[in-house]
């Protein structure tokens, strides 16, 4: 069934266009990189003309980058329409997951003497799955305590670019 968007809903999708706008910073990085390297290397004779339209072309391609990632996420804000779908929880797991470069080696003997400079153990923390309908739901842990096995649930997710939304129990 199909729903209009909330603002915490237009929050999230406006937050996923965040790689487009990486993009378009990148391209214009480098643009200005080649205009400084440019003006380092011709600094008698310097065609303002053919920089001008470079600078152009160098930000219309950024622009249109831009554009086409963020192509589905803006057709959902402009549509204002989500999609509501009917789950039952089949089964509920909860799994540890260490955070990658944070611990180091632990050397046993060392780390029981020194714990501050050899022995750190990795950071864990624990991610929580919902599985329904024969797919895995990464949700938070929030969700995962007030849902229990049997329960409906509705997953919320944009038309266009399938971005998850929310969970709710109504």
């Amino acid at each position: 069934m199909a729903r209009e968007l909330t603002e915490k809903d237009r929050t999230v999708l406006i937050s996923e266009k965040r790689m487009g706008y990486v993009f378009l910073g990148m391209i214009l990085a480098f643009g200005g990189l080649f205009n400084l390297v440019y003006f380092i290397m011709n600094k008698t004779e310097q065609n303002y003309l053919l920089i001008a339209i470079i600078d152009i072309a160098i930000i219309s391609f950024a622009y249109l980058i831009c554009n086409r990632v963020n192509h589905k996420i803006n057709l959902d804000l402009k549509d204002n329409q989500k999609e509501v779908l009917k789950r039952s929880v089949d089964t509920k797991s909860a799994e540890s997951s260490y955070e990658a470069g944070s611990g180091v080696l632990f050397i046993p003997i060392l780390g029981n003497l020194f714990p501050k400079l050899w022995g750190q153990k990795m950071r864990e923390t624990k991610k929580y799955f919902i599985f329904a309908s024969g797919n895995k739901y990464e949700v938070d842990e929030g969700i995962y305590n007030d849902f229990k096995e049997g329960d409906d649930f509705y997953i919320h997710f944009a038309k266009h670019s399938d971005t998850n939304l929310s969970y709710s129990k109504k």
